[in-house]
């Protein structure tokens, strides 16, 4: 029996929002939003993407198939609806009447070309290799159908991510450069990237939803936390990503701020560089999770924002085991024991590669002070964030912060870029991990449709991953942005990128 997923409005109601083009519409006139980031992208390729930041630009320039809404919720965006007649067979039909910025009309070839442009890529063939390239079939001018060469488990949801925003392809074949001048379908258009220093939007006048209620993004890079702040408190800017815990009281007690928080679906950690002494010892892993007592760490820095994390796959995914397992202890003797063990005696000195984060500069000069007592030295290396990738690319590192949000929510995506052996030297695998027990497992959970099946598998690649010790953890985040009382209808999204088209700004 054919199975019909329809993940958004009826038709007439897509029709009815089509019909309501924002041009004419004057309200928006002179509202640019201004909002204070805190690192900027390396790319804007979306087929060379590796983190948050450049999704912060992309979601406001493109649209996806479908998308995660506020509560976690599975939507249409360009997709009008999906059927799945069996887990390999997909049928898709686009929404009437959408253009591109340029006005250019989006056709199936469009979306057919991304997708094939995906599977060609060597960062995303994982994704959405599995298509069968002889597949292809174009039903009708807004519909087409594509198979799968084997089941997968999460191939739905990884038509939401950003490696498939809906291209151009007329744009891409004439050598247009993605990776500084992206055109998309989204709500705005990026007017100009100074790459490390602002972004700046216009309203896309083709847009094909309601139209954004302000006229502009300007989105400028601030680095350090409290001058994110400080902008803010200024009049500065408008809204400010990534609030430091610390400033959390201050922003409450502030009558022309707000606060807007939600648990996300990060993990933060502390990557240990396994490709080189001394780490490639499984002892000095293990000793330095003995030794380091992240829960003064986390009440300190991070001053209880979020939660503790105990497994690689955060509690808000399906599958975790996060929340039947206890947070590390510190247990000295033992951590003793694991760095002799392991030959880190006295005048060890190690390195910890952290980017400007403030919050994770704190952790590495906690740690520092830590690791005196064993005897440990450790050199905290603060890096602008390409300069941090480069770093890490380079193995330089002994230890190095990052967090992880798969930008496709489900449990193979938090574990296959972190811990799969093809992703060596990739964000964020910068462990340089590979275990071919958990290859097989990842590859087996993504094949698996059944869902205690796929439960016991991913129970079993957890428990690894934590026997093997890749990772020092350190938190589950949560997503904290503080706006002034012009700001409204900002319906916070549990990661760092932000939609703004809804975001409205009241007259002073």
């Amino acid at each position: 029996m054919k199975k019909k997923l329809i993940i958004a409005m009826l038709l007439a109601l897509s029709l009815f929002m089509v019909a309501c083009s924002n041009k004419g519409d004057t309200k928006a006139e002179g509202k640019v939003l201004k909002v204070a980031v805190s690192e900027d992208a390396q790319t804007l390729e979306p087929n060379d993407l590796n983190d948050d930041y450049a999704e912060n630009i992309l979601i406001q320039v493109y649209d996806t198939l479908v998308k995660r809404n506020s509560k976690g919720e599975l939507v249409n965006s360009i997709a009008e609806s999906i059927e799945t007649p069996d887990p390999q067979s997909f049928k898709i039909k686009i929404r009437e009447g959408v253009k591109f910025s340029n006005g250019d009309p989006l056709t199936v070839e469009d979306v057919i070309f991304t997708l094939q442009r995906a599977a060609a890529s060597e960062k995303f063939k994982s994704f959405y290799g599995k298509i069968d390239p002889n597949s292809y079939k174009k039903e009708d001018d807004l519909t087409f159908s594509f198979k799968l060469t084997e089941p997968d488990a999460a191939f739905l949801n990884s038509l939401s991510h950003p490696a498939v925003s809906i291209l151009s392809k007329k744009y891409v074949e004439s050598g247009a450069d993605l990776a500084n001048a992206p055109m998309g379908t989204g709500p705005f258009v990026l007017d100009e990237w100074v790459q490390n220093d602002h972004a700046n939007f216009s309203v896309n006048e083709n847009y094909w939803d309601d139209a954004p209620k302000i006229s502009g993004i300007e989105m400028k890079v601030i680095p350090e936390a409290s001058q994110r702040i400080i902008e803010l408190e200024s009049g500065g800017v408008d809204l400010a990503y990534k609030v430091d815990p610390s400033e959390i009281p201050n922003i409450e007690e502030n009558k022309d701020l707000k606060l807007y928080r939600k648990l996300d679906n990060s993990v933060h950690f502390i990557g240990f560089n396994m490709d080189k002494a001394p780490f490639d010892k499984k002892e000095a892993r293990e000793a330095m999770v003995n030794a380091i007592d992240m829960n003064s760490i986390f009440k300190t820095v991070y001053m209880n924002s979020g939660k503790l994390a105990t497994s690689p796959i955060n509690p808000n995914f399906k599958y975790s085991i996060a929340d039947s397992l206890k947070p590390n202890v510190v247990n000295k003797e033992r951590a003793k024991e694991l760095f002799a063990a392991a030959g880190m005696g006295e005048g060890t000195n190690l390195s910890i590669y952290t980017s400007d984060n403030t919050q994770r500069v704190n952790v590495a000069t906690m740690m520092q002070a830590q690791l005196k007592e064993y005897g440990i030295g450790l050199d905290v290396e603060r890096l602008e964030w390409g300069a941090f990738i480069d770093a890490l690319k380079n193995k330089e590192h002994n230890m190095f912060i990052m967090s992880w949000n798969p930008s496709v929510v489900d449990a193979h995506y938090e574990l296959f870029q972190p811990f799969h052996s093809s992703n060596k030297g990739q964000g964020p695998n910068y462990m340089y991990f590979g275990n071919e027990e958990l290859d097989n497992l990842i590859k087996e959970g993504i094949s698996t449709i059944d869902e205690a099946k796929r439960a016991d598998i991913y129970k079993r690649a957890q428990e690894l991953i934590n026997k093997e010790y890749p990772w020092l953890y350190i938190c589950y985040g949560e997503t904290v942005v503080a706006g002034n009382n012009r700001v409204e209808g900002l319906d916070l999204l549990p990661k760092y990128p932000q939609e703004l088209k809804d975001v409205n700004l009241l007259e002073k």
